[in-house]
């Protein structure tokens, strides 16, 4: 596992885990999906985003996403843009959207909700894939 670690391109996973986040700040923005999701979850309207403190540990969790991304293309030997999308697609849609979507339907998640939130990471897992495989 240390082997495999040390073969990351390390610019890459950064590259990829700061892209990742960045689409949301456009994913959330008024540009996309802000008024919807707003709606959905019955914020006030001049809802600001959240703390510092919220942005980091999302940057955070995002790069432990991309990290396990860039050790599955590791270990499968993809190296380029176009597998290393679609693994990202796959992960995305295939893993974090079917395995949230089980969690929604019991929460009680409205579909509209699960769309936009966890759409956004099949988005943002099939770029970092692109980065992943292209650098």
């Amino acid at each position: 596992m240390a082997e495999l670690l040390s073969s990351l391109n390390w610019v890459a996973v950064i590259a990829a885990s700061l892209a990742h986040f960045f689409l949301g700040a456009l994913w959330y923005s008024p540009v996309l999906f802000a008024k919807p999701w707003i709606k959905i979850k019955n914020m006030p309207e001049d809802h600001d985003g959240g703390s510092t403190a919220m942005f980091v540990y999302t940057f955070l969790l995002l790069l432990i996403a991309v990290i396990s991304l860039a050790l599955i293309l590791a270990a499968i030997g993809t190296d380029s843009a176009i597998d290393g999308a679609l693994i990202g697609f796959g992960a995305g849609a295939g893993l974090v959207f079917t395995l949230a979507g089980t969690t929604g339907i019991f929460s009680d998640t409205p579909i509209k909700l699960h769309l936009i939130d966890n759409g956004y990471h099949v988005a943002g897992l099939t770029i970092a894939g692109l980065i992943l495989g292209w650098l």
